[in-house]
C-alpha cells in the first residue's frame, strides 16, 4: 500500500479558513482518507471539492470523504455541477477546477513529476 501524500497547502489553508483551529488536524485526518493513485492534482480537486461543499461542519466532511471513497464521480457532480433550466451544466467551481487541474498537470510535466 503506497503512502497518502500530506495536503496541499491549498487545502491546508482552507481547512484553516473554514474550521476553527482547534478541529483542524482532525479535518485533515478525514480530508486524507481519500487517496487515488491519479496523482496529487486529482486528489486535490477531491479535497478542494469536500471543503468548499461541507458548509464548514464536520460531519459533512466525513460524509463527503465517504461518498467519494465510494464514488469520486458522485461528489464531483455534487460540487462542480448544478441543474440549470433542467439541464445538468458544469458551475463556475466546476469550470474552476478544470482549468487549475489542466495548469498543474502541465507544471508537473514540466517537473518531471
Amino acid at each position: 500500500m503506497e503512502p497518502v501524500p500530506e495536503l496541499s497547502r491549498r487545502v491546508a489553508a482552507l481547512i484553516r479558513e473554514i474550521f476553527p483551529p482547534a478541529d483542524a488536524p482532525r479535518i485533515r485526518e478525514m480530508v486524507r482518507e481519500f487517496h487515488w493513485s491519479l496523482g496529487p492534482a486529482f486528489d486535490d480537486r477531491i479535497h478542494l471539492d469536500i471543503l468548499e461543499i461541507c458548509g464548514g461542519k464536520a460531519e459533512r466532511v466525513r460524509e463527503l470523504v465517504e461518498l467519494a471513497k465510494v464514488d469520486w464521480r458522485d461528489l464531483i457532480v455534487a460540487a462542480e455541477y448544478e441543474v440549470r433550466d433542467g439541464k445538468v451544466v458544469q458551475n463556475e467551481r466546476g469550470k474552476t477546477r478544470l482549468g487549475e487541474l489542466h495548469v498543474e498537470e502541465m507544471r508537473r510535466a514540466q517537473d518531471g513529476e
